[in-house]
């Protein structure tokens, strides 16, 4: 299965840098995993975390596993471009909207 990440204008206006927990990827996914997560079960999670380095990306969801979290395989090419974007975010430069879709199981 798969998710698509639409970073958007305001996931950019609203991140953090230098934040892997809240930088506008890792908003954008958390709001792609809290709404794919209520779609299948009706039921929207409260505590949601994500954290996008420039080695993986992680999320969890506290209410049921605690601290283990899960990763997200990220193909090479859909890597490049998340990283070209972190790299440019953190260092203040202007970025600009983006999708990627991510394969998880």
């Amino acid at each position: 299965m798969s998710i698509v990440v639409e970073v958007t204008k305001d996931d950019i206006r609203q991140g953090t840098r230098k934040d892997p927990c809240n930088c506008p990827i890792a908003i954008a996914l958390r709001r792609a995993i809290k709404s794919e997560i209520e779609d299948s079960t009706g039921i929207e999670p409260d505590d949601m975390a994500v954290e996008v380095d420039f080695d993986d990306i992680r999320y969890w969801n506290h209410d049921i596993s605690g601290d283990e979290f899960n990763l997200f395989p990220v193909d090479e090419e859909d890597w490049y471009e998340i990283k070209n974007f972190m790299e440019n975010f953190d260092l203040g430069n202007d970025v600009e909207p983006f999708n990627v879709e991510l394969e998880y199981n």
